[in-house]
This record gives structure tokens, C-alpha cells and sequence, in this order.
């Protein structure tokens, strides 16, 4: 009996009739010849993923490449940073300049594998900008230009209370909320127009206010004219809505003894935890202070315990110390505003506040959990994406919000509603938003056009509306699901459980996306941080592809669809055909690609992509085939990732549904899994046949067969197999009979 493997030496079969077009919400570009040239078929302009036989110098790459991506003379790319991950990433963080000034949204990142190679880039350039670089206004007409245009009546540098605490925080006497202009080149207009000729040479301020009214922005001041060119919302907030709260029961709260009383701060870890009482007003610095630590005012052990479980969930599911990572401050300002209804991050500068609700009780406030976790979420995206906070850019930050609020709930508490602020009042639902007026598609029914002029008064263009789709999105990747999406297309989603998909979606939001990121780089982003963690040839992977489409966003990844028939692009719906071993076309049958304006086909396998001669690619089609073979997993085994009792009872179910399979003649068990020392292999064949049993590392390298095609007769048999020499990580598990074969994935634990 032959042995199929799953790993091959990289070939491209490249049959172009064409130019490569990706399928997105947005006409793409083709690549330049030069960069076409070292990119896999799956590229597209802002998104290039690389062939892995291609050495990539980050350091140099916008030089070497320079007319390729469309540089001029003037523009140059500065490092910003450079970030390693937990898997051993070097993620390079680049910054474009024109004629030496900062250019808005112009922003690029490589992505280098723990072996040396860049995978991915990633990003956008604004190419041709023409303006004159010479500013004919001072910085301090402009920032009076942009404080006229805020109207606010009060502005933080104004509340010495504020200013204090950043001087604290800082730990800078110098430090000051008060505005500083940077000289910068922005777009002109709220149409997020990324070209190289509606943009102009601005002043930049972050004007932050201490009106509740008056949200805080970022102004950009014409520099020749003093007309108010562009701005963006700094502060983030959640929507209104009404209901009463839930208490979490009897907890357990940190706090700091000052010799006489205990007080709200929490300073047992790196990060300095820390909660003020506004008493129903504005900001303040007064603790909530108790005598003898047992605590009775509800509002303020909630806010304590919400926030001490966010910077939990942070540090222990995603190692990272608080929202900026650098173990800054987690400051809350809670029962504010008396009478509203509302939760926000960046009102009071890097901190946030809770409003105390319609009501007045104590029941009412906007502290639930899941609220908490949610504005600590935008300081999350601040400090790592950046994403602008309107549009598109705007609903993936307010999702992401969600998103890490959700699964601060179910770290805190074991549970997952999946409602956002269901304890006070849900506001907003992942598994039917449109129950609550949202989106679960892509331009679909409740998407609120983003074709407007973005203020507070239309929620930025949506941001809380459109959010909805990759909420969505999160909850398929999940729990799964099956149905007909808002444009008619079916589709078929099999979860991989809320621990895999909230690593997902972390990664991507932290190492991926940049400010500018829309929904389709948001789709390319998880892809990428899916890769990262499981492998291309994953289940994840695969899931995360077809979630994706099941919200309106690219096509599937059928990776076990291994026979493409019929008449494609179908109903103008392209798709990403891929198989484990072998991926083939017309293979009993016909196939035929016609030509559509933007949708485009592949197929593609780690082995062999085989066209039978019944396949047809008509004149002006667009078709690719090629071989992507399985990439290496670095990810941490799920056995060093500590959760709470009540997420690894959970995932004990997952996995032990995932274990049981049946094919053909043959039904397998493999337990336990994750394993320590040894593995036991249960059969029950209904057939004599022949059996292989065949041992892989997570990219398909072959490392032991551990049964050689031996012949066993129908019944019940069990093997073990002793493995405790084998490193910790993931592998896979392919037997191998008669009637067919099946992989399983390992975990082995230390």
C-alpha cells in the first residue's frame, strides 16, 4: 500500500488566462509584475503573501522594492517598532514619510517566521501625493482653528484632578493633555479616500475634552488654509441602553491598606489597578474606601472585580500586561454621569469610565464584565492596531471590543451568553444581531452605509452597527452553524471552539492590522494569525476561511471539498478550492470557469492539483492552480494555556467529540488527547483489511510509522503507543486502510 505524505517541496502550476484577481468587497489591483513574480497566488495589492523559497530583507524591502510599490524619491518608510510574539515572530512596523512629514493611514508590516523567513506584508502607501510641504499658518492658529471647531466648555488640561494623574501615570511633570501640533499629511474629507491627490499638509492635535457632550478627537488643520480638513474620534464609547444589572455574587477584591482604610487600588501585580468613585459626576481621584475590606458598596466591588478580571483574562490567555502591554495603569472612573447611559475609553485621556445609568441604582451602572473588558478592549486595539474609529476600520474596533469583553465573561465566570451587557441589559446579540438592528453580512440587511461624512450624531458612520458582521464572524469560528447568508449563499461552518477562535482574533488584531484595516484585510489578518497558531492545513484555518464567507467576506476554503464540478464563478461567487492530499477538477464530471468581472477560481493542494480532461477554463477566465503545501504551526500546545475549571471542562467536550471519526469500513478512538506518556489507538473494522499507522509533525513532516501496513481481520482491536521521548506540541495522526484514511491532531503536554 502506497503512503501519501503531506509535505512537498514548493511548486507552482500556474495556468493564467487572466490577470489574479482576489476576491474581495473591493476592486483589487494586480501586483507588479516584480512583486508578482515572488508572491503566492492568494495576494493582492496590500496584502502580499510570500513564496517560501524567497528570501525577504525587512530592513531593506521598501528599498529593493521600491518602484514596485509604486515609491517615489520623496517617500521613504521608517521603522516604527519591532515586535516579537509569543511564537517567535518578528513583526517590523513601518511608517511612510513624504518629503520627511508623517503621511496619515501610510503604514506597512512585515511578518518574519521564527526561521528567518518573511511570510507576509502587509498594509497601505499613499502613492502620488502633490501637495506643497510648507506650512503658511502657525501651529497656534491652527490649534485655535481646531478649538473653535470642538466648541467644547471644558478641556482636560482645565481639570488639574486629570492632569495630575497623568504626570502619575507618565511619570513626566512635564506631561500635559494640553495639545501639541504635529505637522502631518492627511486626507481632505471624511471619504476615506486613500489617493495620493486628496491628500494635504496638516496640523495634527489630539484635543481631549471634559464635556460629556463633546467627544474627544484627533483635528487635522488645513496647513495652508486653516480649514478644518479631516478628524477622527479618540474617545470610544458603547451604546445606550437600558435594563438592571446582575451581581456576580460574593467575590474576591485586591486592595491597598493605607494604615487606617482600605482603598480601591489594586497593586499586587506590575499593573496598578485602579478605581475611582464620580458619585454620579465627573471624573475624579476618590477612592472608594472600606474599613475593614469587606466591601459593601456594589457599584465599585463590581468595577474593581471587572477590572481585575480583564487584566486576567489579558495576562493569562494572551500574556499581556494590560491594555498597552507595557503594564500601564488600568484606571476606571465608575457610577459617572448620573442619568446616562454609557461606558467609554479615551473620554478621560487612557482610562475609562462608567456611566451610572438611567436610574440611579447601583443595579443599573455600566460595569457588567463583559463592559468592562470591552472598553479595556479599545485600549487593547489603541496600542496595537490602531484602528480609526469610523467606517469600516471603526466597526472592526467596536467588534474586537466585543469580542474581548465576551471572553473576559467567560474567563471571570465560566459562562458564555453570547449577548453583550446581558447582566444589565443586552445591547447586542453575537449569535442573531440582527436582533438588535445589526448585520450578520457584509453589506447585508441593517449595514449602514459608510458613504457619509463620520460624526458622533451618526455613530461615526456605524461603528457600533456594522460591527455586527465580524461579531458574527467570531461566533461561526466558534460554535459553527449552517444557513443562507443575506446574498443567498449557503454555508456550513464547524466550530473550533471560543479558546481557538479568541486566539484568533487577538493575533490579528495585534499583529496584523494597522489603522486603515477594512473587513477584507480584517478576513486576510485572522487567515494569517490562523496560520501562525495551527497551520495552513488546519482545521482552523480552514473554519476561519469559511466563516468568513459565511458573513459575505471572500470565499470558502473548501479544504475537503477535493473534486471541483460544475460551472464556476457561480451566481458571480468565486472560490479557494483546496485539499489535504490531492485537489482535482472534472474528475467524473465537468468543470467550467467562465469569466466574471472580479470573482476568480483556485484549486490547490499540499501534493498534486490534477485537471481531468473535462475541464474547461474559458478565454478572459480567471483560474489558478498551484501547490501550498502544509506550513508549520508555532504555537504553544493547548496544555500550557491555562483556563479557568469551567473552559477546560468545555474543551475536555470538544475534544472528545473531535476524537471519535468513522469512514468507510473502520471506527476510530485515540484517548487520551492531549497525552503525556503514551496514546492508545481503539479500531473496530467490519472488513479483514490492511492498516498503516503514520506519525507527523503539524506541517505534515513524516517523523515515525508506528504501524507498518499490518493485516488485521474484522473486530475490535487496540493498540499503545508509547511516546514520551516526542517533544511537546501539536501532530498529526493519519491511519490509513483499505477503505480509506483519516487524520486526527495530537496534543502532546509535558
Amino acid at each position: 500500500m502506497k503512503t501519501t505524505t503531506f509535505y512537498s517541496i514548493m511548486l507552482f502550476l500556474l495556468i493564467s488566462l487572466a490577470p489574479f484577481n482576489a476576491i474581495s468587497q473591493q476592486q483589487q489591483k494586480k501586483l507588479p509584475h516584480q512583486l508578482a513574480q515572488i508572491a503566492r497566488p492568494d495576494s493582492r495589492e496590500g496584502w502580499i503573501r510570500f513564496n517560501p523559497d524567497v528570501s525577504i530583507n525587512p530592513e531593506t524591502f521598501f528599498i529593493d522594492y521600491r518602484d514596485a510599490l509604486g515609491l517615489s524619491a520623496d517617500d521613504n518608510m521608517q521603522k516604527v517598532r519591532t515586535k516579537f510574539d509569543e511564537l517567535g515572530f518578528a513583526h517590523y512596523h513601518f511608517q511612510q514619510y513624504h518629503k520627511n512629514i508623517k503621511v496619515v493611514f501610510g503604514e506597512y508590516k512585515l511578518h518574519q517566521r521564527p526561521d528567518g523567513f518573511v511570510k507576509s506584508a502587509n498594509g497601505r502607501l499613499i502613492i502620488g501625493i502633490q501637495a506643497p510641504h510648507q506650512p503658511l499658518i502657525t501651529e497656534e492658529v491652527a490649534l485655535q482653528a481646531a478649538l473653535q471647531f470642538m466648541n467644547a466648555r471644558k478641556y482636560l488640561w482645565q481639570n488639574e484632578i486629570l492632569e495630575n494623574e497623568l504626570k502619575r501615570t507618565e511619570k513626566n511633570q512635564q506631561a500635559t493633555y494640553y495639545p501639541k501640533g504635529e505637522l502631518v499629511f492627511a486626507p481632505s474629507g471624511s471619504n476615506m479616500n486613500y489617493e495620493g491627490s486628496s491628500f494635504r499638509l496638516a496640523w495634527k492635535f489630539n484635543i481631549y475634552t471634559d464635556d460629556p457632550e463633546v467627544m474627544a478627537k484627533t483635528i487635522y488643520i488645513d496647513a495652508l488654509t486653516g480649514n478644518v480638513n479631516y478628524y477622527q474620534a479618540i474617545a470610544m464609547n458603547c451604546s445606550n441602553g437600558s435594563g438592571n444589572s446582575a451581581f456576580n455574587g460574593n467575590v474576591t477584591v485586591y486592595t491597598f491598606y493605607t494604615g487606617s482604610t482600605y482603598r480601591s487600588h489594586n497593586d499586587c501585580q506590575a499593573t496598578d489597578i485602579r478605581v475611582y468613585n464620580c458619585a454620579g459626576g465627573g471624573a475624579t481621584s476618590t477612592y472608594y474606601t472600606d474599613t475593614d475590606n469587606n466591601w459593601a458598596n456594589l457599584s465599585g466591588v463590581q468595577c474593581m472585580w471587572g477590572s481585575e478580571k480583564t487584566y486576567a483574562y489579558f495576562n493569562v490567555v494572551h500574556s499581556r500586561q494590560s491594555w498597552d502591554g507595557l503594564s500601564g495603569d488600568m484606571i476606571s472612573y465608575n457610577n459617572a454621569f448620573a442619568g446616562q447611559n454609557n461606558a467609554c475609553w479615551g473620554c478621560t485621556g487612557n482610562s475609562a469610565i462608567f456611566y451610572a445609568g438611567s436610574t440611579g441604582s447601583a443595579t443599573d451602572d455600566w460595569n457588567t464584565n463583559d463592559i468592562v473588558g470591552h472598553e479595556f478592549g479599545h485600549g487593547v486595539t489603541q496600542a496595537e492596531s490602531n484602528l480609526v474609529y469610523e467606517k469600516e476600520p471603526g466597526a472592526l474596533n467596536e467588534s474586537f471590543s466585543d469580542i474581548f469583553g465576551d471572553m473576559v465573561e467567560s474567563f471571570s465566570e465560566g459562562i458564555n451568553d453570547w449577548l453583550f451587557g446581558a447582566d444589565r441589559g443586552a445591547i447586542r446579540s453575537f449569535i442573531n444581531p440582527n436582533s438588535f438592528s445589526q448585520p450578520d453580512t457584509y453589506l447585508g440587511n441593517n449595514w449602514v452605509s459608510t458613504s457619509c461624512s463620520p460624526s458622533q450624531f451618526n455613530d461615526f458612520c456605524g461603528v457600533h452597527t456594522n460591527s455586527g458582521v465580524q461579531n458574527f464572524w467570531f461566533y461561526l469560528l466558534s460554535e459553527g452553524g449552517s444557513g443562507t447568508n443575506d446574498n443567498g449563499t449557503a454555508y456550513n461552518v464547524s466550530g473550533i471552539s471560543r479558546f481557538s477562535a479568541r486566539l484568533i482574533a487577538y493575533r490579528n488584531n495585534a499583529m496584523y492590522l494597522t489603522s486603515s484595516s477594512q473587513y477584507i484585510d480584517a478576513r486576510d489578518g485572522s487567515l494569517d494569525a490562523a496560520e501562525d497558531l495551527y497551520g495552513n492545513c488546519s482545521n482552523e484555518y480552514i473554519q476561519c476561511g469559511n466563516a468568513w464567507y459565511a458573513v459575505g467576506v471572500g470565499p470558502s476554503l473548501s479544504y475537503y471539498n477535493n473534486n471541483l464540478c460544475g460551472t464556476w464563478p457561480w451566481l458571480g461567487i468565486g472560490g479557494d478550492f483546496k485539499g489535504i492530499n490531492t485537489i482535482t477538477a472534472a474528475n467524473g464530471c465537468t468543470t467550467t470557469i467562465v469569466p466574471h468581472a472580479t470573482a476568480s477560481v483556485s484549486i490547490a493542494s499540499p501534493n498534486r492539483a490534477v485537471m481531468y480532461p473535462g475541464f474547461i477554463a474559458q478565454q478572459g477566465s480567471h483560474f489558478t492552480a498551484y501547490i501550498d503545501p502544509c506550513a508549520v504551526s508555532f504555537h504553544r500546545t493547548p496544555g500550557e494555556e491555562p483556563m479557568s475549571e469551567a473552559e477546560k471542562n468545555y474543551m475536555q467536550q470538544i475534544v472528545q467529540q473531535e476524537l471519535v471519526s468513522e469512514w468507510a469500513d473502520t471506527e476510530a478512538e485515540l484517548t487520551p488527547n492531549p497525552f503525556q506518556d503514551h496514546l492508545e489507538l481503539g479500531l473496530k473494522t467490519k472488513a479483514e483489511s490492511l492498516i498503516e499507522v503514520i506519525l507527523t509533525d503539524a506541517s505534515g513532516r513524516q517523523i515515525e510509522t508506528l504501524i507498518s501496513e499490518s493485516l488485521i481481520k474484522a473486530g475490535n482491536h487496540r493498540f499503545s503507543f508509547h511516546l514520551a521521548s516526542l517533544a511537546p506540541g501539536v501532530y498529526m495522526l493519519q491511519i490509513q486502510t483499505e477503505g480509506g484514511s483519516k487524520l486526527f491532531k495530537l496534543v502532546k503536554v509535558n
